[in-house]
């Protein structure tokens, strides 16, 4: 068993024990179709450029895209790794990776220059998890100083084991 495995076997071992939903993981022809084809061309740029910033993160970083292999994001305890394909009632939930990142760089009020070359993946109640294709790295960052970096991670297991340990304190 890899660490990404092992970290979310972890994380569903207590969400299970804490009588919190455990998702399906993604469907494989979808993360086929994610992997392989484009956005659609008639999105608009911004929706395109999110689309392929998760499409590289999905293609380039296994350990991360291993997740939706095996639950497709997760809610536990206040703490969220956002989604691919969740929906209730043919809506996209608010927790869905493609919704948070377009919110991220088209907000009417505020656009956060900090996150925009940024993909977020996730959030707490005080911190954000990012990955920044830049430093190839995963990150937690203060959630109101986007700027500044907390903690900073090699591998996603890595990242999940850092979760997990604020989980159980």
């Amino acid at each position: 068993m890899n660490d990404t495995s092992k970290m979310i076997g972890i994380f569903s071992t207590l969400m299970v024990s804490n009588n919190y939903p455990v998702t399906s993981p993604v469907a494989p022809e979808t993360m086929a179709d994610l992997i392989r084809n484009p956005a659609p061309a008639e999105w608009d740029e911004t929706k395109r450029d999110v689309y392929a910033d998760i499409q590289r993160l999905v293609i380039n970083r296994p350990d991360y895209a291993e997740m939706f292999e095996l639950m497709d994001g997760l809610e536990y305890n206040g703490l969220t790794l956002y989604d691919l394909t969740q929906a209730e009632n043919g809506e996209l939930l608010w927790s869905n990776i493609y919704i948070r990142n377009i919110d991220t760089r088209t907000d009417e009020i505020y656009i956060d220059p900090n996150l925009t070359d940024k993909v977020l993946i996730g959030q707490d109640g005080i911190s954000v998890f990012v990955f920044s294709p830049k430093d190839d790295r995963f990150q937690i960052r203060d959630s109101v100083s986007t700027d500044y970096v907390i903690e900073s991670y090699a591998t996603f297991s890595d990242l999940l084991s850092a979760l997990i340990d604020t989980i159980k304190l």
